[in-house]
């Protein structure tokens, strides 16, 4: 066969025979180009476009961060999901589980800009007594004050009456409290408020206690956590009884929410 010019050759072309740009977005088949054609990325990147319209990387977030827009011509972000203040944040949920424990701690609590909730269920004691359960407050997260509380209480009987009732052991949060076989036990909330030195700790709620003879007792309960004038930080709160351990029970458990108020 005759050509004009130069004969081809018969080499098949290869992408230097080809000059940059030549070939239009048009000449690309629709879906032609799959995921094993694009360029490698980073592990959990995202692609956004920037202000320009250009393809740009969103860089991998951390478990629990929400991708979060950052506004007209930025790409977006995984960011931690901020509460801001006065919101309520879930931080643990604490349970007596299969073995009696003498005591449940909630420590890495702050000591400044937050209060704290707490709401409780089924926390009973082995012992067949009765016996005061008390929520008391440490400095360093493993020392804890058994001494020195203003705690006032008063509980009101299903089957009428109440009576009023104080401890320095701690916070009081019921009162001759009697094992309860079907373990129903102590149920209630409280709140820790704000926890800095030059305060003293304080520590108020409310619970339901379903103890003697099917006996239900509704408490109104509160204190701080000494009697002089000498504050400390709290780092730590525990609940315990007065004698014995909690007894135990995988329905039982504490739940702590925070609160962000600085």
């Amino acid at each position: 066969m005759s050509y004009i010019g130069k004969t081809p050759t018969s080499v098949p072309l290869t992408s230097s025979d080809i000059t940059d740009g030549i070939i239009s977005t048009a000449k690309i088949a629709n879906d032609a180009a799959t995921l094993a054609k694009m360029a490698q990325g980073t592990d959990g990147n995202l692609i956004s476009y920037d202000a320009s319209g250009n393809p740009v990387a969103v860089a991998t977030g951390n478990d629990g961060q929400v991708l979060t827009s950052t506004g007209a011509g930025s790409p977006p972000a995984f960011e931690t999901l901020a509460g801001g203040a006065g919101a309520w944040e879930f931080v643990s949920r604490n349970a007596v589980g299969g073995s009696a424990v003498s005591s449940i701690v909630i420590g890495s609590l702050a000591t400044t800009g937050v209060n704290y909730f707490f709401m409780w269920n089924g926390i009973d004691s082995v012992a067949n007594g009765d016996e005061d359960c008390f929520v008391q407050f440490s400095p360093d997260g493993s020392t804890f004050r058994t001494s020195g509380y203003l705690s006032a209480g008063f509980q009101h009987y299903s089957d009428g009456g109440g009576d009023d009732y104080g401890a320095s052991a701690g916070v009081s949060i019921s009162e001759n409290q009697t094992n309860n076989a079907s373990n129903e036990g102590n149920t209630g909330w409280g709140f820790l408020m704000n926890i800095p030195a030059s305060k003293k700790t304080m520590f108020m709620g409310q619970n339901l206690v379903v103890g003697d003879s099917n006996r239900v007792r509704m408490n109104h309960f509160g204190g701080m956590s000494e009697q002089s004038d000498t504050a400390e930080v709290t780092t730590a709160i525990r609940f315990i009884f007065g004698s014995g351990n909690i007894q135990a029970s995988t329905s039982s458990f504490i739940t702590v929410y925070k609160q962000i108020i600085a």
